[in-house]
């Protein structure tokens, strides 16, 4: 794997939200509120933050 796709993933992963967000959604589909419930501790605009970025990196369609 070229090294510039190996540090994109660890920048985009280092986010411990990104981490349990991707965690969340490996089980299948899930709203925004069951994501906001699963996680607890997580505001909604950091939920929301985090979801567009990995959109954006198309990590997540």
């Amino acid at each position: 794997m070229p090294e510039n796709l190996v540090e994109m993933a660890l920048k985009t992963m280092g986010d411990r939200w990104k981490v349990m967000i991707i965690q969340e959604l490996m089980d299948g589909t899930k709203r925004f509120g069951e994501i906001k419930k699963e996680l607890g501790d997580i505001t909604q605009k950091v939920l929301t933050s985090n979801l567009r970025a990995l959109e954006e990196k198309g990590i997540l369609i």
